[in-house]
């Protein structure tokens, strides 16, 4: 079933993609490409695909960009740099992004997403007896990232009608150490990545069990990463930020058409990703690239925002037009 679903969004999207080759493709016919770099939230792995592809593939010079694209010294920064304009655009959660605006004030709007679901889930191992979250109830959590992830999972086991006090442990870990403490019985869950966290555990000859955070009523359907500019960058580089937009568009239906010929054009550009994990992993991940850059629903800014105002993580709501803008979004995201 899901190879046909991707068959037919493929098919879609192919439709799509003529579509955008008519509309402004030649943007930088016979003028000097403009350079514009984006610096990732994290080292480059399958999350970010599209952007390598649409890279690779010539869609962002065909959009009369010359992108390059960064990795962080330190993922924590990449807001900071870009509200200083030490990049032009960056990736970042969308959690993340809601929580540095209304916390710190961050000189920053997304404009963008790219990955349209959350990746967040609690992973367990069916071994270990447990096939659904209330086998969670006695056992011990293992997370690394206050104060968001606590939050999520109690809200979790709440819907599920557990205490997330009484009924289970939450134990903080470093990040490194989470899928060692699972498979070791330290832990009997852990906070996790869905596209990542369950195909170690298969490599480890154990079947994982996800609970995504979404289903139970732990999270929403937000945005798990999206674009984000300083304000300046609106009025002093608009169409820069239309055409990077397109070109991410380009990517991202090249993918979801061409999967294989895709997949194979990703690793061939990042050679040392090629080994059993990421090549899984980012089989996982393209479903969750459908409708990327669209992030124009407010509903999930909305949604995003009262949780975490909820839960005491900001101190305050604020106009969903400071969080994001719509305006640089490709035509087919209305």
């Amino acid at each position: 079933m899901r190879s046909l679903r991707l068959v037919r969004v493929g098919l879609i999207g192919l439709a799509l993609l003529a579509g955008l080759w008519l509309m402004g493709g030649d943007q930088g016919a016979g003028l000097a490409p403009e350079k514009v770099n984006v610096m990732l939230e994290f080292f480059a792995n399958p999350n970010h695909a599209p952007l390598y592809i649409a890279q690779a593939k010539g869609f962002f010079a065909q959009e009369g960009l010359e992108v390059e694209i960064r990795e962080p010294g330190d993922p924590s920064q990449v807001p900071f740099l870009v509200a200083a304009g030490a990049v032009d655009l960056g990736l970042t959660a969308m959690f993340n992004h809601v929580i540095l605006k209304a916390t710190k004030g961050l000189d920053a709007i997304a404009v963008g997403a790219l990955l349209m679901k959350p990746l967040g889930a609690l992973v367990a191992i069916r071994e270990r007896g447990i096939e659904k979250i209330t086998d969670l109830k006695g056992k011990k959590i293992g997370f690394s990232v206050e104060p968001v992830e606590p939050a999520l999972y109690s809200a979790m086991l709440r819907a599920a009608g557990l205490d997330p006090v009484r009924d289970v442990t939450l134990v903080k870990l470093d990040f490194l150490s989470l899928l060692p403490a699972l498979l070791a019985g330290r832990v009997d869950a852990i906070g996790a990545f869905r596209n990542f966290e369950p195909v170690r555990v298969e490599l480890a000859g154990k079947t994982p069990v996800v609970f995504n955070v979404e289903d139970y009523g732990g999270g929403f359907e937000a945005y798990q990463l999206v674009f984000i500019v300083r304000r300046e960058l609106l009025t002093e580089k608009p169409g820069v930020i239309s055409r990077f937009l397109r070109g991410v568009t380009k990517g991202v239906l090249f993918a979801l058409a061409h999967p294989e010929a895709a997949k194979e054009l990703f690793f061939q550009t990042l050679p040392k990703l090629r080994d059993e994990l990421n090549l899984r992993a980012y089989d996982r991940t393209v479903p969750i690239f459908v409708g990327a850059p669209c992030h124009n629903d407010p509903k999930r800014w909305e949604n995003a925002q009262n949780f975490l105002f909820d839960q005491k993580i900001i101190p305050k709501r604020l106009p969903l037009e400071e969080l994001f803008t719509p305006r640089f979004l490709p035509e087919g995201c209305f």
